[in-house]
């Protein structure tokens, strides 16, 4: 039997609240429980009791549990509309949404042969079909991602007094339940994108087929622009609950497994003592000893020696007059140097008869430090020849610095 839907929206207007509760008992509510809550919502002027209860079996907001006696609950539409409505989402298995795919499947198959034998009315049934299927999708999608937000961010904000184990578990279902098996549907090589790839085809078939009738194309369009938006916000839904949850699910796993190990040592010295854990072999500790400390007597009658102690003469030391500290020359004086008496044809011997009192090493590293940044222009001498610095003899080729 036909019921009004104003009066059902009049009714849901006036009695939210009394819905919202009834929503929220999830597992159904007695004759007893109902009339308690409908008592609890009812003002002075209202109707009794017994017709509101009337009122919520004749226009199927409530219904009978089944196997069961004097127990309602709410219908499935009139839950799923308030779901809706609080926000109150619900997880959507993989599986629900492999079966959209094979009615969108089905789909495609009957587009194609109504757009070959050019039937408008069957294109336009099917097109109709897709639209509702493609809805649902994107919307059990969203819900998805939702719930899942809503489940992180109870578990962030501590207010459930659950064991890290138990927050573990349940995320950990959310990873393999939902999360794992939508990122298989979404990849470019998996079975969604082959099947909305397969029917963009036929609509752009279709929009071929039909060019010379404008409302054809406009609802092919149409058809196709739900299509677009599904796929790029079902993507989105699914990044943007693998960044809620991936930290969560990392966090809860270390705590998870350190939980489990614990539990399961203390079980184990319980039932067989502290050595049963073998420490010593799993987790060796480092052992010090001291030697060498002196006791309170020794190192009293040490100070009382020092206390009587009277110095000697004390010993002067002569400094010779005629000692120089050494200088450290630095390779950028030493390049400003040579820059000013360019052009120079052999840079070692240079700094020889410039650097007198310099170790061969010093010589040696004032040299590499000139041609890692040359003053000038780098050329070779003719060949090797033989240089004696400080009692050091050694060969090399003459490098030289021209001006540039």
């Amino acid at each position: 039997m036909r019921r009004e839907p104003s009066a059902f929206f009049r009714f849901a207007g006036k009695w939210f609240a009394l819905l919202e509760k009834l929503f929220y008992t999830r597992r159904g509510f007695s004759d007893g429980e109902l009339y308690r809550l409908v008592c609890q919502h009812l003002g002075d002027e209202d109707p009794s009791p017994d017709h509101l209860i009337a009122q919520l079996c004749d226009l199927m907001i409530i219904d009978e549990v089944p196997g069961e006696t004097a127990r309602w609950e709410l219908t499935h539409p009139v839950r799923a509309l308030l779901r809706f409505l609080l926000r109150e989402q619900r997880l959507t298995s993989v599986e629900v949404l492999h079966g959209y795919l094979r009615a969108l499947e089905s789909s495609r198959e009957e587009l194609l042969s109504f757009v070959k034998e050019g039937d408008r009315n069957g294109v336009v049934q099917t097109l109709s079909d897709v639209s509702e299927t493609v809805e649902r999708l994107r919307q059990d999608s969203s819900d998805n991602y939702s719930a899942i937000l809503a489940e992180c961010m109870i578990m962030k904000s501590g207010g459930e007094r659950r064991s890290p184990l138990e927050k573990f578990e349940t995320v950990n279902r959310l990873w393999n339940r939902y999360l794992m098996p939508m990122q298989d549907l979404i990849s470019v090589d998996k079975s969604m994108e082959g099947q909305l790839d397969g029917l963009e085809e036929a609509i752009a078939a279709g929009i071929v087929r039909f060019a010379r009738h404008g409302e054809m194309e406009e609802v092919l369009r149409g058809a196709g622009a739900r299509i677009l938006r599904m796929r790029r916000e079902t993507v989105a839904d699914f990044h943007n609950a693998l960044t809620d949850i991936l930290p969560l699910y990392r966090s809860l796993k270390a705590d998870s497994e350190f939980a489990r190990g614990a539990s399961a040592a203390l079980e184990k010295i319980e039932r067989k003592g502290v050595a049963s854990l073998t420490l010593d072999e799993r987790m060796p500790v480092f052992t010090w000893r001291t030697s060498g400390l002196l006791s309170d007597t020794d190192l009293r009658s040490l100070i009382c020696e020092l206390m009587g102690y009277t110095p000697g003469q004390s010993v002067s030391v002569s400094i010779p007059g005629n000692l120089t500290p050494p200088v450290f020359r630095s390779v950028d004086d030493v390049r400003r140097e040579l820059q000013g008496s360019l052009p120079v044809d052999d840079v070692l011997s240079w700094l020889e008869e410039n650097c007198p009192g310099e170790d061969p090493s010093n010589v040696l590293r004032l040299y590499c430090g000139v041609f890692s940044d040359p003053p000038g222009k780098v050329f070779r001498g003719p060949g090797k020849r033989e240089y004696m610095i400080r009692g050091v003899r050694m060969k090399a080729v003459p490098l030289g610095v021209a001006k540039e």
